[in-house]
């Protein structure tokens, strides 16, 4: 069974041969009618020239309609799968949003909490333009990679990185070239990764 792109290329195929040939018919009518002795041989091989002509219009004009038509349609399949990325990336976006807010605030509170906050926000606009953050990696591995750049202790299904660690576990992303844990974790004893500050005192 043809495809798609068969029927249309067959499609494609025979409107151009069809003008062809009937663009071949007019110019051997034109020949005809100009060289027709008489007046009503003349006017008869006219109408068909004209007849013949228009058949040919018609065709070219098919012919544009199907291209532009396709072309319609392949940029209402693009806004659509545009559309759908963008929801699946908002979705994802709000799941990680979610989940690493939680572990801020097991972790931190007032100002602390604020400011990491505001860098998870722009950690998040940052991988919402990025091809990796809404691909097939599931949602910990993101949660768990966030988290560890943040310096906070990752939810118990996120973490660690997938086992392995690096790049192959973040999914393709790489940390800030200053790598975790975040500067306000820094004053924890352990690092901040998994105990709370607070404890030092």
């Amino acid at each position: 069974m043809a495809t798609a792109a068969e029927k249309i290329e067959r499609q494609d195929r025979i409107l151009a041969e069809l003008s062809e040939l009937g663009l071949v018919l007019a110019r051997d009518l034109q020949a005809c009618a100009l060289a027709a002795g008489e007046a009503s041989d003349k006017a008869d091989l006219s109408l068909a020239f004209q007849r013949t002509s228009r058949s040919v219009r018609q065709t070219l004009a098919l012919e544009a309609k199907l291209e532009r038509d396709r072309q319609t349609v392949e940029r209402e399949t693009r806004e659509v799968a545009k559309r759908a990325e963008a929801v699946r990336v908002d979705r994802r976006r709000a799941q990680v949003k979610l989940a690493v807010e939680r572990c801020v605030w097991s972790e931190a509170d007032g100002d602390e909490a604020d400011t990491l906050l505001a860098d998870l926000d722009d950690r998040l606009e940052r991988d919402a333009l990025s091809d990796a953050f809404a691909g097939d990696d599931p949602v910990e591995v993101h949660i768990a990679r966030l988290c560890a750049e943040l310096g906070v202790a990752a939810p118990a299904s996120s973490s660690p990185l997938g086992g392995g660690g690096g790049e192959a576990a973040g999914g393709g992303f790489h940390s800030d070239p200053g790598g975790p844990p975040h500067p306000l974790r820094g004053s924890s004893p352990s690092g901040g990764a998994t105990e709370d500050w607070r404890r030092s005192g």
